[in-house]
């Protein structure tokens, strides 16, 4: 008997937890006061920032319906920071000393000690060190002169260098071998003078000083034969 009344009274109890625990997950969360900020923050609305002044766009000129906007401004403005070509040396400028740097790809012309112009130029396939042999596709180095021109070079126009000297003749015989020469300072192929400057995107001649032909007609008229001429490493 006792037995039968606790487990009413338990059954009793589980059921009013029972539905107290129901209630409570049904119920609506009550709203926070209208005073009291919210602690989430994820849930915190941002915060608006003022904003800034609208920009008044500045007037346009009045401009004809069919006329496009100017597009030249910025080919103008690239045309203004590159570099413009060198002028052209009067036809009574005359060097008196040239001087190569093959490291530069560079040959500048000299009166009274002060640069007068410098050209850019090609070198030997082989530009590294001073030519010794013939065959080795090398540029010279050290001092020499303009000794001749040639008109009728298979290049436009030619001025030769007075390659090799004695030393460089008797250096390479007790190597058994031939000094090589016709060393020139020279324009382009015959029939290839559109070439223009492209052809120093690489060094092409066989041991050579090489420019363009526009840039050989101006060498062949400012440089006198006899001129010295140093080519540097």
């Amino acid at each position: 008997m006792k037995f039968r009344v606790l487990l009413s009274i338990t059954l009793v109890l589980v059921s009013i937890n029972g539905a107290i625990m129901i209630y409570r997950f049904l119920r609506t969360p009550p709203s926070p006061p209208a005073d009291q900020a919210p602690t989430d923050k994820a849930a915190t609305p941002p915060v608006a920032q003022p904003s800034a002044p609208t920009p008044v766009p500045a007037p346009v000129p009045d401009q004809a319906p069919d006329q496009a906007p100017d597009q030249t401004a910025p080919v103008e403005q690239h045309a203004m920071l590159s570099p413009p070509p060198p002028p052209r040396l009067s036809n009574n400028r005359i060097a008196d000393r040239i001087l190569v740097e093959k490291n530069a790809r560079r040959l500048t012309l000299f009166r009274n000690d002060k640069p007068i112009k410098s050209y850019e130029i090609a070198l030997g396939r082989q530009p590294v060190g001073a030519k010794q042999f013939e065959g080795d596709n090398k540029t010279p180095e050290g001092h020499y002169v303009i000794d001749f021109r040639k008109r009728d070079s298979a290049y436009h126009r030619a001025l030769h260098i007075s390659y090799p000297r004695p030393q460089e003749v008797a250096f390479a015989a007790r190597k058994k071998r031939s000094a090589g020469g016709n060393i020139m300072i020279h324009g382009l192929p015959n029939g290839m003078g559109s070439m223009g400057a492209l052809h120093r995107l690489r060094d092409w001649t066989a041991g050579c000083i090489a420019v363009t032909n526009n840039e050989i007609e101006e060498l062949w008229r400012t440089i006198p034969d006899g001129t010295p001429i140093e080519i540097r490493p």
